[in-house]
């Protein structure tokens, strides 16, 4: 790696284990105390269940490949930095001290930060022995992100000014190869990377320059500093491995700009969830919504496409809206919990969209990207992620690490992610995590680039202490306005639902905010009128929620409109037509509109046509005649559709619970007393996922197995083999006079080491 001497070549991170590795892990398990061993289970769950037959099994089960990559996840740089040192110094093969360990990052970490490393490997067995007698399990450099070393040797000797002049020295063809490993993924394979190969060859030079490392004779690596540097990143100086400290400067009222945002989001849902209820949205025939219902709905409801996109999402994921079959087309709309969802109070249904948000296993930052399917839609197959929820709790508690108030730079927040998750370094660029902060601060749990109290209380998952959290943030819902002269109102501050939809009925939105703004009209006045209000009704409302007097011209509009509605009563015959007035009904059958409609009169005071009700009103008030709908009692009817209301989705099974204190003692006990307290050298009898793990192990040793195993004529047998592949639920291993030979998992009845 640059920094190292010329012509330098990084070996792969290859460190061939001792015959008896993970004999020796079981032996030093056996060794340790029960709680310790049911802490262990606890860590390192995926091998707690089925309990272990034994410590034997138990070690080839933490030695398996997978297991270690997923022990691995939380490990920070630091202990990366620890675990391939070991490694390097030989930990596969034969103990190494911890007093080595601190000499070869002496000056790169304080000897108390590296203690404490080696204390947690330790804790997940992903090393173990004692501190002067250390070694590495089996396969752990499945743990590190990279196939070379990146962390020690010639890649601690480097530094960043060094690596940029090599940079800047490189010509087009070198730079052509490193911008493609540098933009997918960096190991790339080419007949180059041996040593036959042209030096001329653009991979030799770059390898020469340190600029590649070398994994085998045809496998090169691009160092994920120099891929940084490649991309615009500012990494840290490769030598350095102590915890960067992540300091900003203060954000004022964060929560309250929060809460402010809260309140948006929440409209902008109840925007959408409505204009889905009236006109639901078909779904294109791969899945979710098409771009132009995406416009469709970020036009109607005054939302960009971004912001149409993420509401959508976060509704679909919250079961408020849900994809249903309807007229054989396949649809998108509001769920049947919508409308207990937005009779709640405002923070818990805050608490549910930051609660969904968080744990959201989808991108909705994809949407509006194109791929070579096409343009992303929401709800969209392609915006899938299972990995998107650890991202987002990755960035938002390194965030929430700072004192209170504090908004880092972004650079300075994604170089703190990376150290605290480095084997994620490859999807955590600066562009994802700020994509992750503006869907935060869209949610309201990140304002002005600091954590809010919610955001805080939305990490420990407990809905009750995210919606007691926004509880306080957010506002007190009021039932009050402000009357003005002009017949606008000014509703200062959050309403209540039903206040909200009985004011919405009255009057018209003109702008909405932390103070909305209201205007009554003719036609706003008749819409209520429309649905069975009468006059005394509207004069009530407005003087019971007014905090200023009622205008004059107020009272006037609704008494004048209410004079005026309902003196021509559309019933049924298909539809007809009736007033107490007959010179209005003439006026009637005179227009233009009596003969589109096919109106007849049938008596001074009645006419019949053959339109619907609803249409023949619709069509009235197009004409400028302002009638109302009556039923067969003559009670006046609200003729607005109602809204559309799909099935909840099923509820998601819930994960498996977390094993109890008690669960992991009795484990851990049952572990030693199958083993009877001894220990031995060789595994028991295994199955299914302990037996997995044992063949995995010993295809890497190339370890002789003892395999009890039953063919298909039921007959039994014992073999002595050693596994090629285990894969596919079958097993390939040689015999003693090199037969492969294919055997089926499900028939292996034990395994046992053969030495």
């Amino acid at each position: 790696m640059t920094g190292g001497p010329k012509g330098r070549v990084e070996a792969s991170i290859v460190a061939p284990p001792a015959r008896d590795a993970v004999t020796d892990l079981a032996e030093w398990l056996a060794g340790r105390p029960d709680a310790d061993i049911a802490a262990l289970l606890a860590d390192r769950r995926d091998v707690a269940s089925p309990i272990p037959a034994g410590f034997p099994v138990l070690a080839a089960r933490l030695s398996a490949g997978p297991s270690i990559a997923r022990a691995a996840e939380d490990a920070d740089l630091l202990s990366l930095a620890v675990l391939e040192t070991l490694i390097g110094l030989g930990a596969a093969r034969s103990p190494v001290s911890a007093a080595e360990v601190y000499r070869a990052l002496k000056g790169r970490a304080l000897k108390t930060q590296v203690t404490a490393r080696i204390r947690g490997l330790r804790a997940r067995a992903l090393i173990w022995g004692p501190d002067d007698a250390l070694r590495v399990a089996h396969n752990a450099r499945e743990a590190l992100p990279w196939r070379t070393p990146q962390l020690t040797g010639a890649a601690a000797e480097a530094t960043l000014e060094g690596i940029r002049a090599e940079l800047a020295a490189c010509a087009e063809d070198e730079t052509t190869v490193l911008r493609r490993l540098s933009e997918g993924n960096p190991v790339g394979r080419t007949t180059a990377a041996g040593d036959g190969a042209p030096p001329d060859h653009p991979v030799r030079r770059l390898l020469g320059r340190g600029l590649l490392s070398r994994v085998d004779e045809l496998t090169v690596e691009l160092p994920y500093v120099v891929g940084a540097l490649l991309r615009g990143e500012s990494p840290a100086e490769p030598a350095q491995l102590r915890p960067p400290v992540l300091d900003g400067p203060a954000a004022p009222d964060a929560d309250g700009a929060g809460a402010v945002e809260a309140l948006e989001l929440l409209r902008h849902a109840e925007a959408v969830l409505e204009l889905l209820g009236a006109s639901p949205a078909p779904t294109v025939r791969a899945g979710g919504l098409g771009v132009r219902e995406l416009h469709r709905i970020a036009k109607s409801t005054g939302l960009d496409d971004a912001r149409a996109g993420l509401v959508l999402e976060l509704l679909a994921g919250a079961d408020l809206l849900a994809a249903a079959m309807i007229d054989e087309d396949m649809i998108v709309g509001p769920t049947a919990g919508v409308d207990a969802w937005l009779r709640t109070p405002a923070p818990a249904r805050w608490a549910d969209l930051a609660a969904t948000w968080l744990d959201l296993r989808r991108r909705p930052g994809l949407v509006g990207t194109r791929t070579d399917e096409g343009v992303i839609g929401p709800l969209s197959p392609n915006a899938r992620s299972t990995v998107a929820p650890l991202d987002r709790r990755a960035v938002i508690a390194t965030l929430a690490e700072t004192p209170p108030g504090t908004a880092p730079a972004i650079t300075a927040l994604q170089a703190a992610v990376r150290y605290a998750h480095p084997r994620w370094y490859r999807r955590l660029s600066v562009h994802s995590v700020q994509q992750i902060l503006d869907e935060a601060a869209t949610v309201g749990l990140v304002a002005r680039g600091a954590v809010t109290a919610i955001g805080r209380a939305a990490l420990d998952g407990d809905r009750q202490s995210v919606a007691a959290a926004a509880a306080v943030a957010l506002p007190d819902t009021v039932e009050t306005f402000l009357l003005q002269a002009d017949l606008t109102l000014t509703v200062p501050g959050p309403m209540a639902y039903d206040f909200a939809e009985a004011l919405a009925l009255v009057a018209d939105l003109e702008s909405a905010g932390g103070a909305s703004v209201y205007r009554v009209t003719e036609a706003s006045v008749r819409r209520a009128l429309d649905t069975g209000r009468a006059a005394a009704e509207l004069h009530g409302f407005f003087a019971a929620h007014a905090s200023t007097p009622v205008p004059q011209s107020l009272s006037y509009l609704v008494d004048d409109v209410a004079r005026r509605h309902g003196q021509l009563r559309a019933g049924v015959a298909a539809s007809f037509l009736r007033s107490d007035d007959p010179g209005l009904i003439a006026a009637v059958l005179a227009s233009p509109v009596a003969v589109e409609l096919a109106l007849r009169g049938i008596a001074p005071t009645v006419a019949v046509c053959q339109v619907p009700l609803a249409e023949l009103v619709a069509g009235l008030r197009a004409a400028g005649f302002a009638a109302a709908a009556e039923d067969s009692t003559g009670a006046v009817v609200d003729l607005r559709p109602a809204p559309v209301r799909l099935p909840t989705p099923r509820p998601r099974p819930p994960g498996p619970a977390a094993p109890t204190a008690e669960h992991l003692a009795e484990a851990a006990a049952q572990v030693r007393r199958h083993d009877g307290g001894a220990r031995s050298p060789a595994a028991p009898g295994t199955s299914g996922t302990a037996a997995v793990s044992l063949l995995d192990v010993a295809r890497g040793m190339s370890r002789p197995v003892r395999l009890g195993y039953v063919d298909a004529n039921g007959t039994a047998s014992k073999q002595v083999v050693v596994p090629t592949f285990v894969r596919n639920g079958q097993v390939g291993a040689t015999t003693d006079d090199g037969v492969l030979r294919v055997f089926s998992l499900h028939r292996i009845t034990d395994v046992a080491f053969a030495d």
